[in-house]
C-alpha cells in the first residue's frame, strides 16, 4: 500500500510538471490546435490534421526564435515575450484554478492560488523566451 501511495504521488507530480510545460508553450499549442482543427474540418483526414498542427507549431517556434536571435530592439524582444507569456498566463490560471477547485474549499484562496500560479507560469515563459538565441 505504501508503494502504491508513493507511485500516486510521483504520478501527480509528473502530471503537474507536464501541465507546467504545456502552459509555458500555450501559444504554439493553440496555433497547432487551430491549424489542425481547420484542416480536419476542411475534409482532410486525421493524419493531415495532425501534420498541419505539428508543422504550424514548429514554424511558429522557428520564426519566433529566428526573430529573437536577430532582433536588435528590446521592444521587439518584449513584444515576442508578451506574445508567448500572455497565453501562458491564461493557460496557467485555468490549469491551477482547476486544481484549486478540486483540492480546496471554495474561498478567495482559490483565486489567489490561481493568480499566483498564472504569474509564475507567465514569468517562466517570459524567462524562457528572453534567453532564446540561435
Amino acid at each position: 500500500m505504501l508503494i502504491g501511495f508513493a507511485l500516486i504521488v510521483v504520478a501527480v507530480f509528473l502530471i503537474c510538471v507536464l501541465l507546467f510545460r504545456l502552459s509555458i508553450h500555450a501559444l504554439p499549442l493553440f496555433v497547432g490546435f487551430l491549424a489542425g482543427s481547420a484542416t480536419y474540418r476542411s475534409g482532410s483526414g486525421i493524419v493531415a490534421a495532425l501534420a498541419a498542427a505539428a508543422i504550424s507549431a514548429i514554424i511558429l517556434l522557428a520564426v519566433a526564435q529566428i526573430v529573437m536571435a536577430h532582433a536588435k530592439s528590446e521592444v521587439t524582444r518584449a513584444v515576442i515575450g508578451i506574445a508567448f507569456a500572455a497565453p501562458a498566463a491564461i493557460a496557467g490560471y485555468h490549469a491551477l484554478h482547476g486544481i484549486a477547485v478540486a483540492t480546496m474549499p471554495q474561498s478567495t484562496w482559490q483565486f489567489a492560488v490561481s493568480v499566483i500560479g498564472a504569474a509564475i507560469i507567465a514569468t517562466a515563459s517570459w524567462t524562457q523566451w528572453s534567453r532564446a538565441r540561435l
